[in-house]
């Protein structure tokens, strides 16, 4: 389980972590309302799809995307984490650890998302996500088609055994 103290120093996406201050508990959770595909990607389930592609990270409610981050607090999801961390996996089949962290009484809500399994891509709204720099946008064809890619074998890396110059 990650600290707030090392949170504080983490910078978004080099160290694959999603900081959102989320003060009031206003994040959405799947986008509904929002009629702009880009407005609804930016809810919970859309940061979880993104960074699980992205081979896991954190998505944090609570503190300033600023850096260095500073906790705010929030009361996102407060008494029904158990519910969220359900709700995500069925929605999206990820399993996340969702936890609670204090600092001087403030909340900060944990989202700690797993990698994506070899060669699998997850979407939202049937489109695979990844962030780019502090947005949320659909994976670019070269992205997609690497993971994709990931389980063919490079027969070119393999030692074939009794191999001479004259084969």
């Amino acid at each position: 389980m990650i600290t707030i103290k090392e949170l504080k120093t983490l910078k978004e996406s080099e160290d694959k972590v999603e900081f959102k201050k989320g003060e009031k508990g206003n994040i959405s959770y799947d986008g509904r309302g929002k009629t702009k595909p880009s407005d609804r990607r930016r809810c919970i389930l859309g940061y979880v799809i993104a960074l699980c592609n992205e081979k896991g990270g954190y998505l944090v409610i609570g503190m300033t995307d600023n850096y260095p981050h500073e906790v705010v607090g929030t009361s996102q999801n407060i008494n029904s984490i158990g519910e969220l961390e359900a709700n995500i996996y069925r929605d999206t089949k990820i399993r996340p650890k969702v936890y609670e962290l204090y600092e001087d009484s403030k909340r900060v809500l944990v989202i700690d998302v797993p990698s994506r399994p070899v060669a699998k891509v997850f979407k939202f709204e049937d489109v695979p996500l990844m962030r780019v720099g502090k947005e949320l946008k659909p994976m670019s064809d070269q992205v997609y088609l690497d993971i994709l890619q990931e389980q063919d074998l490079d027969f070119s890396k393999q030692i074939c055994e009794n191999l001479t110059i004259d084969n």
